[in-house]
């Protein structure tokens, strides 16, 4: 809990712990966001998402066994912060606009995990290893995607006639 870190080792084993921690909460917060959604099409990218966070959970699982370190989950404040977040919103928003609430959302989470695994990335690649590096890299190349996939799905949506119907006269 009051941890001070002299060595950068032992920052970029904290923040994978935090990173760790993220990601299991971003796929509760992508069911929450699934469960609330409209749209098939939303709902199935939901799914995704929270496959994509499993399997991301699963490499961060494996940088720790190859750093041969087990360190607990530090407190992640920012992803309990957007899952609070997610759920006051969805909580305040009518059923026929949901998926105008869970796109941004997820988008939210998802930039979350690019900012935690771009410098994790930099840090392997320079201090650690190219393998461990390689993992990360693989990850965030993935959640750049699906960045792209929510963008171009949320147009959509929003260009939508439904959604044209619930806009204000």
């Amino acid at each position: 809990m009051f941890e001070y870190f002299s060595e950068a080792h032992e920052l970029f084993v904290y923040r994978l712990g935090i990173a760790r921690g993220t990601s299991r909460r971003a796929i509760v917060t992508l069911g929450t966001l699934e469960q609330e959604s409209q749209r098939r099409e939303v709902s199935a990218l939901m799914l995704d998402l929270s496959e994509e966070a499993r399997l991301h959970a699963a490499v961060l699982e494996d940088c720790f066994a190859e750093l041969k370190r087990n360190v607990g989950v530090p407190p992640g404040h920012t992803a309990e912060g957007l899952d609070r977040e997610a759920h006051a919103v969805l909580r305040k928003t009518a059923d026929g606009i949901k998926d105008l609430a869970v796109l941004p959302l997820a988008l939210e989470v998802l930039y979350e995990a690019i900012a935690m695994y771009e410098p994790l990335t930099v840090y392997a690649r320079e201090w650690i290893s190219v393998h461990l590096a390689e993992q990360l890299e693989k990850c965030l190349v993935e959640q750049l995607a699906s960045r792209n996939r929510i963008l171009e799905l949320m147009r959509e949506v929003f260009a939508s006639a439904e959604t044209v119907e619930a806009r204000p006269q």
